[in-house]
């Protein structure tokens, strides 16, 4: 059944729900997966949980302005807390759910979040440590259906309150700050609006269908990309399936069937290289056959041959494939870091199309391909109302009603990053082609982004690495890798000390710098490393390079600096090595 909707433009949280209240009763509005299980809440149970919420956060002291962060992984009463904060007038502060204990800190502290709610067993000993600096710690976990009721409560002393909170809620009121790294590593809070998380509602570009279409959402909301998209879907009355085990993404796709699915491209690597082993574990011909038709779906040549073979490449393997991905995805979006085109290539091949978007933190979903126009190897056309440009050194510029509007108590990187002509510069290298299409080149700024989206910024891990003995300097590897490593150049004059004082004179450095012994200092040097930053930026591998860095070399500029273009390129064997 194909129903057509038009949605007015919405401009804040509480439009966006007037907008879901005039959409039919969904049973299985929003889904969690609990112990094997899934617990459906409808449409009319979502709004109305929101809604008491808010009134029991008025009751408690809650200010118009008040931080309240959220820490806790995606569930349908992670959505539920954030949009009833905005409504009652508060800032919410989404911490991922894995942060590091220095982050989560300066986070915190940096945003003035006096409100926090928490979900999770490690998220709950987290907060344990630093009590002190909240005032209310509400739980998202049996606690909260007290709130609930203490909301319903409320409402029959106050029967006017919660109509007079979302009459209240203004486009420019802030509504979240989200943290992003900077150049030092330092996180910079992002303040977008209620008009910014809201202005592309409305917008259609996938046909989206409350009656038949389903997401399975499986990135952290505390990620710009994730959390818009779970607005998006909302505002079409879209029925949500929160799922936080990845690992076992294919059997949930198989349970649920999705039609739309939101990916980093880590997760499409995954996917891939799972349909090439089971081709490989196949009997001959099922391989033989198999290898013919990855072949072919791999080639983005257009021949006649391949028009030719495509519809029985179809029949005995690709819909095996689609099967596999529930059989019934229509829109898989990739955004969070670049997409390798021969993946695209690839799945869009064998019928499961793939849309990749660009944005940032600071100025959400940008650009996005889009059905009837979709290049691969851009990231698409800009959305309605955004504009970007390319300046001489390449960075691309973004403007429009999706950009922050500034960074939270740091003027100085405001001002660095938004213009006077409200140019967001994004610090990403890009060109435009003919038909208006974006392709991301590189990134102008000393940041790394992994295959599954996250940040890494390498300085303070080199400079941590640095202060021990054994190393001189450290370049550390990880952009647009699925896990952090890194290259070591060692301090000579410390090797040759500790040989002679291990005795081990007679090996040559390459080999001392393999021994047990070595290996057992730099496992306690990344623990100890490790503690301070978070999990995806965690160090699991590292390769010594047996010779020093050099101006003469090319490693290491005039002023001492490390190039780590040269060193990327000249110990490529060695990353490989640690990738393959």
């Amino acid at each position: 059944m194909v129903v057509t909707q038009t949605i007015r433009p919405l401009k804040t949280m509480a439009d966006l729900l007037r907008m879901v209240q005039e959409l039919p009763e969904n049973p299985r509005a929003l889904n969690d997966h609990v112990k094997g299980s899934w617990i459906a809440m409808s449409t009319s149970a979502y709004i109305e949980a929101i809604k008491y919420l808010s009134l029991c956060f008025i009751k408690r002291g809650f200010k118009k302005g008040d931080m309240c962060g959220i820490l806790a992984p995606p569930s349908a009463r992670w959505t539920i807390a954030d949009i009833a904060i905005m409504i009652a007038g508060g800032v919410t502060v989404p911490l991922f759910a894995n942060i590091s204990e220095d982050n989560f800190v300066f986070e915190v502290t940096q945003s003035e979040v006096k409100w926090l709610l928490v979900s999770g067993i490690d998220q709950w000993a987290l907060v344990a440590r630093h009590r002190s600096l909240f005032n209310h710690v509400l739980s998202l976990d049996e606690g909260f259906d007290q709130l609930i009721e203490e909301g319903k409560a409320f409402e029959k002393e106050h029967p006017t309150l919660w109509d007079n909170l979302c009459a209240a809620c203004s486009p420019d009121e802030l509504a979240t700050i989200i943290y992003t790294s900077g150049t030092t590593g330092v996180p910079k809070g992002a303040e977008l609006t209620q008009s910014n998380l809201c202005s592309l509602l409305h917008l259609d570009y996938f046909h989206w269908n409350g009656l038949t279409d389903r997401y399975l959402s499986i990135l952290p909301l505390s990620h710009i990309f994730a959390r818009m998209l779970n607005f998006i879907l909302l505002s079409w009355g879209v029925s949500i399936y929160y799922f936080n085990d990845i690992k076992n993404i294919a059997g949930i796709c198989r349970e649920i069937h999705p039609t739309v699915l939101v990916v980093v491209p880590r997760l499409l690597e995954k996917v891939y290289a799972k349909m090439l082993l089971t081709i490989e574990h196949a009997g001959l011909l099922k391989k033989l056959v198999g290898k013919w038709a990855f072949a072919l779906a791999l080639n983005d040549h257009d021949t006649l041959s391949k028009h030719l073979m495509q519809p029985l490449a179809d029949k005995i393997v690709y819909s095996s494939l689609r099967d596999a991905l529930g059989g019934s995805l229509r829109v898989v979006i990739s955004g969070g870091a670049p997409l390798s085109p021969h993946l695209g290539h690839f799945f869009n091949e064998i019928g499961v199309p793939i849309y990749e978007g660009w944005g940032l933190t600071e100025g959400t979903p940008i650009t996005v391909n889009r059905p009837g126009h979709n290049k691969i190897g851009t990231v698409g056309l800009p959305l309605d109302q955004m504009e970007i440009k390319i300046l001489e050194d390449g960075e691309i510029l973004a403007r429009g009603p999706l950009i922050m509007r500034g960074y939270h108590y740091d003027p100085a990187n405001t001002a660095k990053a938004l213009d006077h002509e409200g140019w967001l510069h994004t610090g990403d290298k890009g060109s435009i082609d003919e038909e208006g299409f974006l392709t991301i080149i590189g990134r102008l700024k000393e940041l790394y982004k992994t295959s599954t989206g996250e940040w890494i910024a390498p300085i303070p891990i080199e400079q941590a690495l640095g202060r021990m003995p054994l190393i001189d300097m450290a370049v550390v590897v990880g952009d647009t890798k699925k896990f952090t490593s890194c290259l070591l150049f060692p301090n000579f004059d410390v090797v040759v000390s500790l040989k002679n004082s291990h005795g081990m004179t007679h090996l040559s450095n390459q080999e001392f710098l393999n021994t047990a012994f070595v290996k057992s200092e730099m496992s306690k040097i990344l623990a100890e490393i490790n503690k301070h930053v978070n999990q995806w930026e965690r160090i699991h591998v590292y390769r010594f390079i047996d010779q020093p860095p050099t101006i003469e070399g090319g490693e290491l500029t005039p002023s001492m600096k490390i190039r780590r273009d040269v060193v990327f390129k000249k110990y490529k064997h060695l990353i490989d090595e640690m990738y393959a």
